[in-house]
């Protein structure tokens, strides 16, 4: 029988276990006009996926953080209402990892800074809310950071945070796994990092260039 390196895998979701970008361009463009703000650059969208929504319109717009929250109102009205939550994909190879590691007794957790009503509503849509242990996402108040997230997913999982990996696709999740005293696996299949030299220092377990690659990162 196989030995585990890890008991606990905690995935972010923008980026790393879904493919959102469809639904979150339609949702910033919403809220771009109703703002009336300029229509993002195309080449310029992915800075809005992965971060809490709300530093994407303060960095791209140059807004205060207080009317950047405003327009990320805007943003999630719009991204629930229309659906456009459900706009998205499975990376290739996600559903296969999460077999893999599930059945090897890994333990399962999402970790993201989405909203977490809408994690769970896309999860639940993929039929994953069952393969899971635990979602946790961002609060109504946008207090929950990225650390904060994986601790609580640690406690309900029954795990120490040092034997739960957070996976994820940027400096949030490897600067949020740091911060709880978590290992980090960077994948570079995503929104943020593309290459080794973007991880700028971060420690990780590894780099998955695939969602295939994941599990052998948990499994001797």
């Amino acid at each position: 029988m196989a030995s585990l390196k890890y008991k606990a895998a905690l995935w972010d979701m923008d980026g790393t276990l879904f493919f959102t970008k469809r639904g979150i361009v339609k949702a910033v463009d919403d809220a771009s006009k109703e703002a009336g703000l300029p229509m993002v650059d195309r080449d310029k969208v992915d800075m809005f996926i992965g971060p809490p929504i709300q530093f994407g319109f303060k960095d791209y717009y140059g807004l205060r953080l207080e009317d950047a929250k405003l327009v990320a109102d805007l943003f999630r009205k719009s991204y629930r209402e229309k659906g456009y939550v459900l706009e998205c994909d499975p990376y290739e190879g996600v559903i296969e990892s999460l077999k893999t590691l599930k059945e090897a007794g890994v333990k399962l957790a999402v970790a993201t800074l989405k909203k977490q009503d809408m994690a769970e509503r896309i999860c639940e849509k993929f039929g994953l809310d069952t393969v899971f242990d635990c979602i946790y996402g961002s609060d109504a108040q946008d207090n929950l950071k990225k650390c904060d997230i994986i601790d609580l997913c640690c406690k309900e999982l029954g795990v120490d945070k040092s034997e739960a990996v957070m996976i994820g696709d940027t400096v949030f999740d490897a600067e949020g796994a740091e911060k709880a005293g978590s290992p980090f696996l960077a994948v570079t299949y995503g929104f943020g990092f593309h290459s080794p030299e973007d991880l700028d220092g971060h420690e990780t377990v590894g780099i998955a260039e695939t969602a295939s690659d994941i599990a052998g990162f948990f499994i001797d």
